[in-house]
């Protein structure tokens, strides 16, 4: 990456979350999904930078920022470091950075069609918050103005042909989502009532085992006595 220029790019990165999902745990999961307008294809991604210091539970701001796991997808892997949020230096808890220059040789994205691609998948734990059903929790990348051209969610950019890289913001408008992703709290088990349940399918499941075992085994022939 020769230079890193904050000027605008004319070409055009889409971004989106997916909506949220559940996942094992008090956890659930949304995918960070990019894609280019027409105008980018044969455009180069060099780096994304992704804050989600806008991130909220209930209304009020995430604090936590270690909560949210990124795991990138095996296209993207080369590029993170292992840097999660929540691990930056002061000021920077928030963000995480991927960079196609991490790897002895770099390896850029281009951009070949319009079609969306995935980035890598953000879960959010809210474990141990004392969350209620109805409560929500929004993972947001949007990002924040930090007194440079562009957010704090952004995207580096090589246009075809050219040397320079342009840092650019990435625009939200995709059909499939924004760069909001909300879950509502549905249900949350009693601890109790999990561990008893896990108890009492593993006593009747042992005890079917058993049973099994005890059918199966063949009878003894009667002794005979001697003649």
């Amino acid at each position: 990456m020769a230079w890193l220029d904050a000027r605008r790019c004319p070409a055009v990165i889409v971004a989106h979350l997916t909506p949220s999902r559940a996942a094992a745990g008090e956890r659930f999961e949304s995918d960070l999904v990019l894609a280019g307008t027409a105008d980018a294809i044969g455009d180069v991604i060099e780096l994304i930078n992704l804050d989600i210091v806008q991130s909220t539970i209930n209304a009020a701001a995430l604090t936590d920022y270690s909560r949210v796991r990124f795991d990138a997808r095996p296209q993207f892997a080369p590029w993170h470091d292992g840097q999660q949020f929540g691990s930056g230096s002061s000021g920077f808890e928030s963000q995480i950075v991927l960079d196609s220059y991490l790897p002895d040789e770099p390896i850029p994205y281009e951009i070949t069609t319009t079609d969306p691609f995935a980035v890598g998948t953000l879960t959010f734990d809210y474990s141990g918050l004392g969350m209620q059903p109805g409560d929500t929790v929004t993972l947001d990348i949007f990002g924040r103005d930090d007194g440079s051209a562009t957010r704090t969610t952004s995207i580096a950019v090589r246009a075809s042909g050219e040397s320079v890289t342009m840092l650019v913001n990435p625009e939200f408008s995709s059909p499939n989502g924004s760069e909001k992703s909300v879950f509502r709290i549905t249900a949350i088990p009693e601890p109790g009532s999990v561990a008893f349940l896990a108890a009492t399918l593993w006593g009747v499941s042992a005890c079917h085992r058993r049973r099994r075992v005890r059918c199966a085994k063949p009878a003894r022939p009667p002794r005979r006595g001697r003649r």
